[in-house]
């Protein structure tokens, strides 16, 4: 068993530590791995936590592949609600509206990243010479700042400071685009009553036939008048037809046009007597109570 100067012997263990193929000799890296492998943790833990982002964007959707390309369809949220509308003449309905509102809008996506960081650390480093190309290297391993003589386990102090950042700019884009384009459906509307309670089955009912009715005369006025519209470009486009080539003039059937704003009229004459019909009933007898 060897012997230090002191006269005191090693433990078997220390002298194979210290030795030159002794186990814990493995532990030595390269410094500049060694100096390295922390920051690259950061920057792989900051690529984890942007892909993150990304995957909790599509948690909120549907993925679709396009050819090569994924798509994902935002998963919505129906929200009805009733909003009071004044009517055109005296008197106010309440309608049901529905609307589909996309997750991602409503949602909020945390986007955690390492704002700072700060690693400390002690090393033991040795040089190695390497006798083929006659270069040295320095080599370290990680140890304790201040070593027992029991503890031969290094230690490593990490202090990271993570904190919530704002959502990006394209994330906020998005978020804005999506907000903007909802569309509410009406799901259902009921009159109010003098007395400022909703109307009954009843009211509600011809409320429903008289708004259907009316879109039905828009409808048809609008179609009137692009019949009417197009009848006046066909005939000033026949008399310059005319006056370049008379023989060659288009002849378009005037007369067939003439009966359809017939019919439309008539069409709106029979809506606009219903409508007046149930108005003048709901006025007199059921005085809109």
């Amino acid at each position: 068993m060897p012997y230090r100067k002191d006269n005191t012997t090693d433990a078997p263990e220390a002298d194979e530590a210290r030795g030159n193929g002794g186990i814990m000799d493995n532990d030595f890296i390269p410094l500049n791995d060694l100096v390295y492998a922390p920051l690259h943790a950061l920057a792989l833990s900051g690529h984890r936590l942007r892909a993150q982002i990304v995957e909790a964007v599509k948690s909120m959707g549907t993925s679709k592949q396009n050819g090569q390309e994924e798509t994902i369809h935002l998963n919505n949220i129906n929200i009805a609600y009733d909003q009071l509308r004044p009517e055109a003449e005296d008197g106010y309905s309440v309608d049901s509206l529905q609307v589909q509102v996309p997750l991602l809008s409503i949602v909020p996506v945390a986007n955690l990243t390492v704002e700072k960081a700060q690693i400390e650390f002690s090393t033991e480093i040795k040089a190695v010479n390497n006798e083929e190309t006659g270069e040295t290297r320095i080599d370290a391993r990680i140890c304790a700042p201040s070593q027992r003589e029991s503890d031969f386990l290094p230690k490593v102090s990490y202090k990271l400071q993570v904190a919530s950042i704002p959502a990006t700019e394209g994330i906020l884009r998005l978020i804005d685009a999506l907000s903007a384009n909802q569309v509410a459906k009406k799901l259902d509307s009921r009159p109010v009553a003098v007395s400022g309670d909703l109307g009954s089955d009843e009211q509600k009912k011809t409320l429903s036939e008289v708004k259907k009715l009316k879109a039905k005369i828009s409808r048809l006025t609008t179609l009137h008048q692009k019949i009417s519209d197009m009848m006046a470009e066909q005939e000033r486009l026949h008399q310059i037809s005319k006056d370049a080539f008379e023989a060659d003039t288009y002849e378009f059937d005037k007369d067939k046009y003439l009966m359809a704003q017939s019919n439309i009229i008539n069409r709106i004459m029979e809506y606009q007597e219903r409508i007046m019909n149930m108005e003048i009933r709901y006025g007199l007898e059921k005085d809109y109570e």
